[in-house]
């Protein structure tokens, strides 16, 4: 009898430690972006748009280290042909876990549009212009590469102005 109480009393620890170890039903698992896997979008981009001759990195960011309203941002030193882009947390994110992924993808290939535009001056009354004109550059190279099922996301240019004064910035905003 000691035996059988015995079993039940590890099973039941078992079973507790289980449970408590399993994610609970209702938490929302939010799809893994990783380094390596933005680094990856970063390079091939980087090639289709003749990039090759910056060094670009790229990071994933909380949302505290963006600019309100924003999905990613881009910093680029034309002298040295350097630039780094800046893309929010998967965890930051208020999609469906499954368009997260694409959602990044996309900011990291507007981020390089900017980049591809920073050669010409820059003129902060013409801000929310350009980042009109980056959403369309980046919605068609989307079409082309994900297929006629793709959906822009595309968000009204807002103030772009009003979000940096900085000449070597700019943002993807929400």
């Amino acid at each position: 009898m000691f035996t059988h109480q015995m079993k039940l009393v590890a099973l039941l620890i078992l079973g507790i430690g289980v449970s408590l170890s399993a994610p609970s039903p209702s938490a929302e698992i939010r799809p893994m972006v990783t380094t390596e896997q933005v680094d990856l979008w970063t390079k091939q981009w980087q090639k289709r748009l003749d990039m090759n001759d910056w060094r670009i990195t790229t990071l994933i960011v909380r949302h505290s280290d963006l600019k309100p309203e924003t999905l990613g941002n881009l910093h680029w030193d034309t002298e040295n042909h350097t630039a780094t882009i800046r893309v929010l947390d998967p965890r930051d994110y208020e999609l469906p876990p499954s368009e997260v992924p694409q959602d990044i993808e996309y900011t990291i290939v507007h981020e390089l549009i900017h980049l591809q535009l920073s050669v010409l001056p820059r003129d902060l009354s013409t801000r929310t212009v350009e980042e009109r004109v980056v959403n369309k550059i980046s919605e068609a190279l989307f079409h082309l590469e994900k297929g006629a099922g793709y959906r822009a996301r595309v968000f009204p240019a807002k103030n772009a102005a009003a979000k940096s004064k900085n000449p070597t910035e700019a943002s993807r905003a929400q």
